[in-house]
């Protein structure tokens, strides 16, 4: 068990995901045009958001660290792994939603804002996927990255991956994932309870897409409940 594993108020364990959506790109040349979502790089202003996160984060107890592989990610997440001496590690299962490469230059971008509403979202903008195949591959890999020892991980991933993972925290249809909209470099804090034997009990939003900033404010957030604990074994 990860020395840095803590426990919930009621004897679970208890593991953090820190989850940021990728810095700002430019996935259109004219307004119209959809580049290939797969070679896309940080824009300048992505670049320097990755500093900001870096710099903002730099107390935060991270013990690993994961992308989707795509380059964007990558270069959202390279700073703080520089920092700690941590590999960043790649689960291509984590990729933003897919489409047929052979559309994307026909395809309009008004219609990826709101994907999932829309029952034919597949049809729509060519895409490979179901909501609910796409909703479950992503669901299903984190939960088996939560399954393994480490309690403190930091994912950089995609709009509308977080947003599915939104909705797997709070139990909800993937047809409503645009609630939950993702700022670039926005920030997500989710604690995740579990038995010794890698069983969720509990998932909790502790905050919601947080710029970047903004994420110094929650440097030392994992103490309040710790504290709390705390105070209320004394009154026993």
């Amino acid at each position: 068990m990860s020395k840095n594993m803590h426990k919930s108020l009621d004897g679970y364990i208890r593991k953090r995901l820190y989850l940021f959506r990728h810095g700002e790109v430019d996935y259109t040349g004219s307004g119209k045009v959809v580049k290939n979502p797969d070679l896309v790089d940080l824009t300048e202003n992505g670049r320097k958001q990755a500093l900001l996160i870096d710099e903002n984060t730099k107390d935060f107890l991270i013990e690993r660290i994961i992308c989707s592989g795509l380059p964007r990610t990558l270069q959202t997440g390279q700073h703080i792994a520089k920092r700690r001496g941590i590999e960043i590690e790649c689960f291509p299962l984590l990729k933003e939603y897919q489409w047929d490469p052979s559309l994307l230059m026909e395809t309009d971008i008004k219609k990826f804002g709101y994907l999932f509403e829309d029952s034919k979202a597949k049809e729509l903008i060519g895409g490979t996927e179901d909501a609910d195949e796409f909703y479950d591959r992503v669901a299903k890999q984190i939960e088996e990255i939560l399954k393994e020892e480490t309690a403190n991980i930091a994912a950089f991933l995609h709009g509308a991956v977080n947003a599915a993972i939104m909705c797997w925290v709070n139990d909800i249809d993937i047809s409503l994932a645009s609630k939950y909209d993702q700022d670039h470099a926005a920030l997500n804090i989710i604690d995740i309870d579990m038995t010794d034997n890698g069983k969720i009990v509990r998932k909790i939003l502790k905050r919601y897409n947080i710029p970047p900033s903004l994420s110094s404010l929650d440097s030392d957030m994992r103490s309040s409940w710790e504290n709390t604990a705390s105070k209320i074994d004394k009154l026993k």
